[in-house]
């Protein structure tokens, strides 16, 4: 039998979807967000092959007369936690890609933003043993929290408004801990990044992050392009500045700032209006 990759489960049944009533829709909606938030550290793949097969039968059934709550029963919630049980989990080269995605996406921050340093860009060894770590705990913890109240959790992101809090206050806590972790880190393994090279590193990890992005192909991912272009263009206008100090440092601080504003804007209305095209 033919086998295909997660994100080709998705596509196709993107697709499918199409030819749903709205209500079979709207329930098979709802069965897609629990089986995907409480399948985490599962096969991706067999969670999509899944959900896949169970919309090709709703079609079929909608053909014979049939619809979502006659054919799989009327709570969605019910069917989720019945297809959750019999996932298998995740394997471990799965785990692995998602621990070294989680590695280098913190890698490529500290390297985008200048090693987090307000002076000369330097790379101190333990931060980047640390941040990584920090990261991987708080993803970790804050998902198996999400899948332990799925149903809670599904509530709360749909939430329109206390959606907007909880995933700012959560982004809050993770540049806040990421920041003490690399003010707190004792100076003791440093690297220091001589002029010039500092900022083709610079521009090399804002280069390779905004490939990496676009490569997706996802328009809830393209902004992130936007912000991580930004910020390595503002590191690399501060790392120029400390060595030319072409303007005042009130001068230069009010032009970041004013960009820095400008791009958040930017962003969210660009974040927004994407999520509104995907969720039509």
């Amino acid at each position: 039998m033919m086998t295909h990759n997660a994100q080709w489960y998705r596509d196709a049944m993107n697709e499918l979807e199409k030819q749903l009533t709205e209500a079979d829709r709207s329930w098979f909606s709802e069965l897609r967000e629990y089986t995907t938030l409480g399948a985490f550290m599962r096969d991706e793949t067999a969670v999509t092959r899944q959900q896949h097969a169970m919309m090709l039968d709703l079609v079929a059934a909608e053909r014979d007369g049939g619809d979502a709550e006659s054919f799989f029963g009327k709570n969605p919630k019910e069917m989720a936690d019945d297809l959750l049980k019999e996932l298998p989990p995740a394997s471990a080269r799965d785990k692995g890609q998602l621990l070294g995605l989680i590695v280098g996406i913190s890698w490529l921050v500290m390297l985008i933003s200048g090693g987090m340093t307000n002076g000369a860009m330097s790379i101190n060894i333990l931060t980047y043993f640390a941040v990584p770590v920090l990261n991987a705990v708080m993803i970790f913890g804050i998902l198996a929290l999400m899948r332990a109240q799925i149903y809670s959790a599904v509530r709360l992101i749909k939430s329109r408004i206390a959606g907007f809090f909880v995933i700012w206050a959560v982004m809050f806590l993770y540049v806040g801990a990421n920041l003490a972790t690399v003010l707190l880190m004792p100076a003791v393994l440093v690297i220091a990044i001589p002029f010039g090279w500092d900022v083709a590193l610079v521009g090399i990890a804002t280069a390779f992050a905004c490939a990496l992005i676009l490569r997706l192909r996802d328009r809830l991912f393209t902004p992130m392009a936007f912000m991580a272009l930004v910020i390595g263009v503002i590191t690399i206008l501060r790392l120029l500045w400390q060595q030319l100090l072409f303007v005042s440092k009130q001068g230069f601080t009010a032009v970041i700032l004013g960009v820095l504003a400008v791009a958040l804007i930017i962003y969210t209305i660009w974040s927004r209006q994407a999520a509104k095209h995907v969720e039509r």
